[in-house]
């Protein structure tokens, strides 16, 4: 378990990071650092940082927003700003004091208001502090203005005599090109210091932590130095503070972090640019009049106003998509995102299972144009159940008791409430139609607002269920029949916006089936429609721009387009059947459901089975705020979020040290379908800050904005069954990991997951030709 002494020096150490909205510590030492290029200026705002962090977990203020640094960062700033201003002393010190704790008090309060309207609360906590200590202090304590570098030198001769000052003098003056030594200056800026050197080191560490950031602090750099060049002297010096500390991170705000990086988002920062510009020559020019300096000023007004243009449109377009869930890296947000919009666009929609039992044949559906599918109501399914030679009827086909589908109970797909029952209509002779009573007998369920299911032509007098009745998923709202515009029995059914029986349809997927493609077209179109993506994007706010890649389909080959499948059995998630294919509800696994079931306060515990001097380690599992359950590693504090429903299980973000164990466990079950569907193989696409290779990542890393080249995926299978495992009530998965760019393909992990007796039992992780050997266990069994 991480100590109190090691959680706060992190904490503390996110501080510094937070400035660049980071978690990244090796950068964030790295900033720490640099601040002790004037010592005076290091120790204040590392004063003021561990001040904020120890006065939030005091207060009892939000531990998680303590933990990353968001109540601190403003605390740090306000220290090495009040030590570039004030000249060392006990007065200083004093007024570090204040301004820390004024500071973490406004930052909870900036962070409660403007987080409760969707926006970060940035510097503004910064900002308010110092301009507040400027006007008060001077009066107060008079005190002698700051004189850095003197000092600096000072200090810098104290510990290393002249020798030391020519070196740092030396390395103060090196010949560093104009453009870049103006570059660099502003970088350190951020941080109050004056060097290239300092900036330096802070470009390598943005570096470090994020390509994406790193190019759009030059291309900002480069649009502001371009736009002062062609302004001229009626443009003023340019200050290297203001283009680091407003121009540069302004871009990175709205450009990479805040918003999901993208070509539209890059062009959205360049246009960050100008406003900054005009903001910044009206803000000086205002608080020039109070005596007040700008400082990030230009910089918070300017980003909070493009992300809040963004939250007031009516249509989030593809390009500029506000991240939905802060993982202190542009990579991570876009990788995140780009993945999670695939995989898990149907999360909040409605689980819609078949209107039936055993395997029918859909005999009509979306794309196939006819021969009443057609216009508004497009968006419908026909079943029946035909035999292995095709045919839907046995003897002579004159009687409609003839018809396999006559008579089979149909079935309510998801709980809801009876708007509508018609069933006073005699069903029809084969062949013949009743086209005054197009539907039929009909029964109206309604799931959610908005959200309505039809099943017509059932037989007459057949519906148990009467309006305003509340019917569970499963249960019998009638059974086939041949009734309204049917020539032969079959199961009419559709999703509607409205309760009226006939509504124009609405184009819905199905949550789980089985599905076995037409003999003559094993592989027919079958991937969303572009109504039936726009409709989970209004459910389930999925982003628009590739509507054909909205729905996944689980099957025997991975997330793809049926097009793509050969394998005789699909087990298709979120998806929608297409004319010919055969299609089932699936057997659950009732094993498997039982193992991944999770329930919070569920804990295991894990051993190395090869080391067991090693301490084991605890996963348990708890519910965040919104609900979301996780396992948490008690040793390392890394968390998986995992989610799912009756037919699969899937983790949906990873959190923390890959170094701990559970990191092995997302990936080894990253999605586990809960169904038996023996021999099949069930894929899906890892996001890519799974990929090892740190040179491949850092390329990726450039272009990924604008183009993904590498393409991580999982893929799992059962194990073939051993003579002990049916004694043992056991099962065995295997996954692996493959990375593939450029038409090239490595298989970079390997593992092995035991089930036995309704638990997880063993974890076997293979890479680059290491082995561990896990054993899990219930904690206390």
């Amino acid at each position: 378990m991480t100590s109190p002494a090691t959680s706060f020096f992190r904490a503390v150490l996110h501080s510094y990071s937070m400035l660049f909205f980071s978690q990244h510590r090796g950068f964030a030492a790295v900033l720490l650092l640099v601040t002790f290029s004037h010592p005076a200026a290091g120790v204040a705002g590392l004063v003021g940082a561990g001040l904020a962090v120890a006065g939030a977990r005091l207060a009892g203020f939000n531990k998680e927003w303590t933990d990353v640094g968001a109540y601190s960062f403003n605390s740090l700033l306000t220290g090495l700003a009040l030590a570039s201003f004030y000249a060392p002393g006990w007065a200083l010190a004093g007024l570090v004091v204040v301004g820390a704790g004024l500071a973490l008090l406004l930052s909870v309060a900036l962070g409660g208001w403007l987080g409760g309207r969707g926006l970060p609360f940035l510097s503004l906590p910064f900002l308010l502090t110092v301009w507040l200590l400027l006007l008060g202090s001077g009066p107060l304590l008079h005190l002698a203005p700051g004189e850095g570098s003197v000092y600096w030198l000072n200090d810098v001769y104290a510990v290393g005599g002249p020798r030391l000052v020519s070196l740092a003098q030396w390395v103060g003056d090196w010949p560093w090109p104009p453009l870049l030594a103006t570059y660099l200056r502003a970088l350190g800026a951020v941080l109050f210091q004056d060097s290239a050197v300092a900036g330096l080191l802070v470009a390598g560490g943005l570096l470090w932590h994020s390509r994406i950031a790193f190019s759009l602090s030059v291309l900002a750099f480069l649009v502001a130095y371009g736009l002062h060049a062609l302004a001229g002297p009626a443009a003023g010096g340019l200050n290297e503070y203001n283009l680091g500390a407003n121009y540069m991170v302004a871009a990175i705000a709205v450009g990479g972090v805040f918003v999901i990086p993208s070509a539209a988002s890059y062009g959205w920062a360049v246009g960050s640019v100008p406003v900054t510009v005009v903001l910044l020559a009206g803000l000086t020019a205002a608080l020039d009049k109070l005596g007040l300096p700008t400082l990030s000023l230009p910089y918070c007004a300017t980003a909070l106003l493009f992300l809040y243009v963004l939250l007031l449109r009516e249509r989030p377009g593809a390009g500029l998509v506000l991240t939905p869930v802060q993982r202190y890296s542009p990579e991570h947000n876009l990788y995140a995102h780009a993945t999670d919009r695939v995989r898990l666009a149907h999360q909040g929609a409605v689980a819609l299972t078949l209107p039936f039992l055993g395997a029918w044949r859909c005999t009509q559906g979306y794309r196939d144009g006819g021969p009443t599918h057609l216009g508004d109501w497009g968006a419908a399914l026909d079943f029946a159940i035909a035999d292995a030679d095709g045919r839907t009827y046995h003897g002579a086909g004159l009687s409609p008791s003839d018809f396999y589908a006559y008579n089979k109970p149909v079935l309510a797909p998801a709980d809801g409430v009876v708007e509508e029952v018609v069933q006073h209509i005699e069903d029809n002779a084969i062949g013949e139609v009743n086209t005054a009573q197009n539907w039929g007998n009909t029964v109206v369920l309604r799931h959610a607002p908005g959200l309505y299911t039809q099943l017509s032509h059932l037989r007459a007098h057949s519906v148990p269920v009467k309006m305003g009745d509340y019917v569970r998923r499963g249960d019998i709202v009638g059974t086939c029949g041949n009734s309204g515009r049917s020539p032969e029995p079959h199961l009419h059914f559709q999703v509607q916006a409205t309760p009226y029986v006939g509504s124009r349809t609405l184009a819905y997927p199905l949550a789980y089936y089985v599905a076995e493609p037409a003999a003559e077209s094993l592989a027919p179109a079958h991937t969303a429609t572009p109504r039936l993506a726009e409709t989970l994007q209004k459910i389930t706010g999925a982003s628009k721009g590739h509507p054909e890649k909205l729905l996944p389909t689980m099957t025997s080959e991975g997330i793809a387009p049926v097009a793509a499948l050969t394998q005789p059995r699909q087990l298709r998630h979120f998806a929608v059947p297409t004319v010919g294919e055969t299609v089932r509800p699936p057997a659950f696994n009732k094993l498997l459901s039982q193992t991944l079931r999770f329930p919070p306060g569920y804990a295991l515990e894990v051993r190395n089975a090869d080391a067991p001097e090693q301490p084991a380690q605890r996963w348990e599992v708890f519910t965040d705020a919104y609900n979301l359950p996780y396992l948490r590693c008690e040793a390392t504090g890394a968390v998986a979020y995992f989610g799912g429903d009756e037919s699969v299980f899937y983790f949906t973000a990873y959190y923390g040290s890959e170094a701990s164990w559970l990191y092995l466990l997302y990936q080894a079950a990253y999605r586990v379908p809960l169904v038996s569907l023996s021999g099949q193989h069930t894929s899906d696409e890892f996001p890519l800050t799974i990929v090892g290779n740190a040179a491949l990542t850092w390329v990726q890393d450039v272009v990924a904005p604008f183009y993904r080249f590498v393409k991580p995926t999982f893929s799992l299978a059962e194990a073939p069954t051993e003579a002990n495992d049916w004694a043992d009530r056991a099962l065995r998965l295997r996954s692996r990991v493959v990375v593939a760019w450029f038409g090239r393909e490595r298989a970079t992990r390997a593992y092995s997951l035991l089930v036995r007796g309704g638990a997880l039992a063993e974890l076997r992780a293979e890479r680059d030709g290491h082995v561990i050997n896990l054993v899990i266990s219930e904690a206390g069994a």
